[in-house]
């Protein structure tokens, strides 16, 4: 294990910020993240920097998990087991299974990130979340020092949330990830979709067709990260109480989704609605199609962009009542 002193991680951040890393490690393999993780500096996990904002500076150890390995089995009840490690593309896995002709993941086809970041958030996109798909998630328990497989209601699953990423964020580090596949319902509900699928038989629907319908979509509304700097939706769908909805809809037309603990709605048509797509400030800029994303038009910092941020949910929240959060992590100092 080498460790890397002083190193700048601006390309490894899709923002591309500038910041440096008091120590630097890649951990091919458990034997190297526990090698890693024994240390009394403050750890901070990256895995493709694609949901994260960097500050300048990192204080203590930054590990990079490049674990690559795939692998598919049977299950007993038709279904497919897919299992990755925590270094490989999402959308490679995407790719890798709908190749193999495993179905299940066509809706999160060009999710950009680590298959190690996808249960942190319990990635979604298009109608289906990681949740509905996990079978289990292998990680390295750093109380115990040893390997364990989760199963799914351990994870504690929400709403881009779960354990990885509230109660037990210091105790885990996700090393894989396992799903069955290949014997859902293909998922066509969700209104973009829809419109492009609608005209089609769905006895001539397949999961790759799916994940293209997906694919053109994603790439129509967002920028690519590889030539724009961006994390992709900056701030998540609120959920908020009936009442509020109710009260919502008499000031503005806007669609809700009914979930357990309330009512999910656009956080891109508040932000729309409040004039804010197009706007730029200090190189930052909120993205003409898609004011869920903020961009880095190259002279942007962590700073501006979370100004912009803040300038944004202030607002929204001073004309709607509506509480924005922040999808990415905000890492470091300045």
């Amino acid at each position: 294990m080498k460790v890397h002193a002083n190193a700048s991680l601006q390309s490894l951040n899709s923002f591309g910020f500038e910041c440096t890393a008091d120590e630097f490690v890649v951990a091919r393999n458990v034997e190297e993240l526990a090698e890693a993780l024994n240390t009394t500096e403050q750890i901070t996990l990256l895995g493709e920097g694609t949901n994260v904002v960097l500050k300048p500076r990192i204080r203590g150890r930054v590990i990079k998990l490049t674990m690559d390995d795939i692998s598919v089995s049977q299950a007993r009840d038709d279904a497919v087991l897919v299992s990755a490690g925590a270094g490989v593309n999402w959308h490679e896995l995407v790719r890798y299974s709908l190749g193999r002709g495993i179905g299940g993941l066509e809706n999160l086809a060009l999710i950009p990130g680590s298959v190690g970041a996808a249960p942190l958030q319990n990635i979604g996109a298009y109608g289906v979340e990681l949740d509905e798909v996990c079978a289990g998630v292998r990680v390295f328990d750093r109380l115990q020092k040893e390997v364990q497989t989760l199963a799914v209601d351990a994870c504690e699953f929400t709403y881009r949330n779960s354990v990885f990423k509230s109660t037990l964020r210091d105790r885990y580090v996700i090393c894989g990830l396992t799903m069955r596949l290949g014997n859902r319902e293909m998922s066509t509900q969700y209104r973009d979709v829809n419109a492009l699928v609608s005209t089609r038989l769905r006895s001539n629907l397949t999961p790759t067709y799916i994940a293209e319908t997906v694919i053109r979509i994603r790439r129509r509304k967002l920028p690519d990260p590889r030539q724009i700097g961006n994390v992709g939706s900056f701030f998540k769908n609120p959920i908020v109480p009936e009442s509020d909805f109710d009260a919502l809809v008499d000031k503005l037309d806007i669609e809700g989704h009914q979930e357990a603990d309330g009512v999910k709605i656009s956080a891109a048509r508040l932000i729309d609605e409040a004039g804010w797509k197009g706007v730029q400030y200090e190189g930052a800029e909120v993205w003409p199609r898609q004011p869920l994303v903020i961009v880095n038009r190259g002279s942007a910092s962590a700073r501006s962009v979370l100004e912009l941020a803040t300038r944004i949910a202030d607002d929204v929240n001073r004309r709607f009542a509506v509480e924005l959060e922040l999808e990415p992590e905000v890492l470091g100092s300045d």
